[in-house]
C-alpha cells in the first residue's frame, strides 16, 4: 500500500469525529451542561434574597403552620434588693468546688463479666431493633 492510501484510510476512519457527530457534538453538550449548572447556581444563590423579601412582605407569616410559642422570661439572677438567690449561689459554689478539686485520677479498671456483657448486648440489640425500617409492599 502506498502512503496516500494509508492516509486516506486513516482520515476516513476518523472522519466522523470531526463532522456533525464527533467533537462538535461533545463540545456543544459540555457547553449546554455548564450553562445549565450556572443557571442552577444562580437560582439557588438567590433563595436567601427571596426569603428576606418574603419576610418583609409577610412579617407575621408562619412558614410551618404551627402557632408560635410564647417565650417565658427566665428568672432574674439578681433579686430586686440586689442579692443573689440561694439556689444560684449553690450552683456557683458547686462549680467552684469542682474546678478546685484538682486532677482526677483513675483508681481501678476491670473487664466486664459475661453477665454484664449479656446485658450490654441485649441493650444494643433492642436499640438497633427499634430503628428497623418498615418494609413496604411494592
Amino acid at each position: 500500500m502506498s502512503m496516500v492510501m494509508i492516509a486516506e484510510a486513516s482520515t476516513s476512519r476518523f472522519a466522523p469525529l470531526f463532522l456533525e457527530t464527533g467533537f462538535p457534538l461533545a463540545i456543544m453538550g459540555m457547553v449546554v451542561v455548564f450553562m445549565a449548572l450556572t443557571v442552577l447556581i444562580l437560582i439557588i444563590s438567590s433563595f436567601p434574597f427571596a426569603m428576606r423579601r418574603l419576610e418583609l412582605v409577610f412579617p407575621e407569616s408562619n412558614h410551618h403552620g404551627a402557632k408560635p410559642k410564647k417565650q417565658s422570661q427566665p428568672a432574674p439572677a439578681v433579686s430586686d434588693d440586689g442579692t443573689i438567690p440561694a439556689h444560684i449561689l449553690a450552683v456557683i459554689a458547686a462549680a467552684v468546688a469542682e474546678t478546685e478539686s484538682g486532677p482526677v485520677r483513675i483508681v481501678r479498671t476491670r473487664h466486664l463479666t459475661t453477665s454484664e456483657l449479656a446485658w450490654t448486648l441485649e441493650g444494643r440489640i433492642r436499640h438497633h431493633a427499634s430503628h428497623r425500617l418498615q418494609t413496604r409492599n411494592r
